[in-house]
C-alpha cells in the first residue's frame, strides 16, 4: 500500500542542521567573478569544480583592514593556486604591464587571472593623474611577481601569484627592518596612492599589524564597500 507523501516526509529522518554562508561570501564570489560560484556552511566552491573547506577558506580575515590585526595574512594557499596556478610548476599566467612609463617606471609583472593586470592597469591610471612630487614613492617599484616564499617563512609570497606589487623601497617602512616584533609602526605613503590602489581591489601592507607600506596585493574580498 503506497503511503501518503505527507507520512513519508514524517518518517524521513531530519536534514542536517544547516549553518548560514559566512558574511563574506557573496564579497568572494563577487571577487573572484566566474571562478569562484558558491560558498556553502562548510565549502567554497570554484567553478572548475573545486571544493574547498570553508573553516580554512581565504576570507577567514577581518574585511576591513585596521593596523591592530594583520588582515591580508590568511592566505590559504590551495584557494590561490586554483585561482591563479602554481609557480613551482609554471602554471601563473603572467604579462608585463607598464609602469609609470611617463616617469620612468618601465614595467611590472603580475598575472592575467581574475583580470588583476588590467586592475593594476586601472590603478596605474589614477597614480598617473598625481603630481611629480609623488613619483619617488612609486619609481623605481621593487617588484611584482616572483616566486618565492615570505621573508622569514616557509609559506609562499603573494608575489608567487603575480598579484602583489611593491613600491620604491627607499620609501617604504616595513617591521623586519624596523625592529622586528617589537617596531613602531612608521608610514610615509602618502594617502592618496593608498587610495588609488584600494579602489580597485588592492588592499595595503600598512595596514597591517606586521607592517609592509610598499605591498600592495590583489584581494577585493577583504576591501568593505565592493
Amino acid at each position: 500500500m503506497r503511503r501518503p507523501l505527507t507520512l513519508l516526509l514524517a518518517l524521513a529522518p531530519p536534514a542536517a542542521a544547516q549553518s548560514p554562508a559566512p558574511p563574506w561570501a557573496a564579497r568572494l564570489i563577487a571577487g573572484y567573478p566566474g571562478l569562484v560560484t558558491q560558498v556553502t556552511a562548510s565549502e567554497v566552491v570554484l567553478s572548475n569544480g573545486t571544493r574547498l573547506p570553508r573553516t580554512l577558506g581565504p576570507a577567514g580575515a577581518p574585511l576591513s583592514p585596521a593596523p591592530t590585526t594583520d588582515p591580508g595574512r590568511t592566505r590559504y594557499e590551495p584557494f590561490f593556486d586554483a585561482i591563479y596556478g602554481d609557480c613551482r610548476k609554471g602554471t601563473v599566467r603572467l604579462r608585463d604591464v607598464a609602469w609609470l612609463h611617463g616617469r620612468g617606471g618601465g614595467s611590472i609583472r603580475v598575472t592575467t587571472a581574475n583580470h588583476v593586470a588590467e586592475q593594476l592597469e586601472a590603478v596605474i591610471r589614477d597614480l598617473e593623474k598625481l603630481p611629480p612630487a609623488m613619483t619617488r614613492y612609486l619609481v623605481p617599484h621593487s617588484g611584482g611577481y616572483s616566486c618565492r616564499a615570505i621573508a622569514g617563512t616557509s609559506q609562499r609570497s603573494m608575489h608567487s601569484y603575480g598579484i602583489a606589487v611593491d613600491l620604491a623601497s627607499a620609501q617604504a617602512d616595513y617591521w623586519r627592518w624596523s625592529g622586528g616584533e617589537g617596531a613602531r609602526y612608521r608610514n610615509r605613503l602618502p594617502a592618496a596612492i593608498i587610495a588609488a590602489f584600494e579602489r580597485h581591489g588592492f588592499i595595503w601592507g600598512g595596514r597591517w599589524r606586521h607592517f609592509d607600506t610598499m605591498h600592495f596585493e590583489y584581494r577585493p574580498e577583504l576591501l568593505p564597500g565592493r
